[in-house]
């Protein structure tokens, strides 16, 4: 069974394994290899954003953006980095630890604001560039056929199917809004069954 209020992965190449727990006032972590351990009390929390962040080799990346009142950054992902372009990915370990996150955030009345998706400017430019990206695949298939590449456009085009789904899931999972701490929306983390 899943320890919610456990949950370890690596982020990338240069970072090792980060190990976080919830304690009943904070989130705290320790690195891998690092004497230490690091604490963010709830109270210090002012953000917490709730991503779909696919790249090419991840294409069900998930991220819990946590921003302190002061300080940098926390970012914690469902896929641990195993070697390169290949990533292995805790999705009910993930879920099970940002809900518990959530409700122990909750339960302890912190005023943060919690976000599904992107920002508002960050999802508009999003869709001017897919659109932008559109636009420009489409002339450069028709003069690709106009050239009489015509195996090189049906490359391109089998390329760009391939990539299709998850570009729907990310326009439609990074589409803002806020929501209650309690009632995570549908699409803010990873399935599982």
């Amino acid at each position: 069974m899943t320890d919610p209020t456990r949950y370890t992965h690596t982020y990338h190449l240069f970072r090792k394994a980060r190990s976080y727990m919830l304690t009943n006032d904070a989130l705290t972590w320790e690195d891998e290899g690092a004497e230490g351990v690091h604490s963010l009390p709830f109270a210090m929390i002012n953000d917490v954003r709730l991503a779909y962040r696919p790249t090419r080799v991840q294409r069900n990346r998930y991220l819990a953006h946590i921003q302190p009142k002061a300080g940098k950054r926390i970012d914690i992902s469902n896929s641990s980095f195993k070697g390169f372009g290949s990533f292995i990915e805790h999705n009910e370990e993930y879920a099970a630890f940002i809900r518990e996150l959530h409700r122990r955030l909750a339960d302890a009345g912190v005023q943060a604001t919690f976000h599904k998706g992107s920002s508002l400017m960050g999802y508009i430019g999003n869709l001017l560039l897919t659109a932008w990206i559109v636009a420009m695949l489409g002339l450069a298939l028709v003069l690709l056929l106009s050239w009489g590449f015509m195996w090189i456009a049906v490359v391109k085009l089998v390329v760009i199917a391939f990539f299709i789904p998850t570009l729907i899931r990310f326009i439609i999972r990074a589409r803002p809004q806020t929501y209650d701490p309690r009632d995570i929306p549908d699409g803010a983390l990873p399935q599982v069954a």
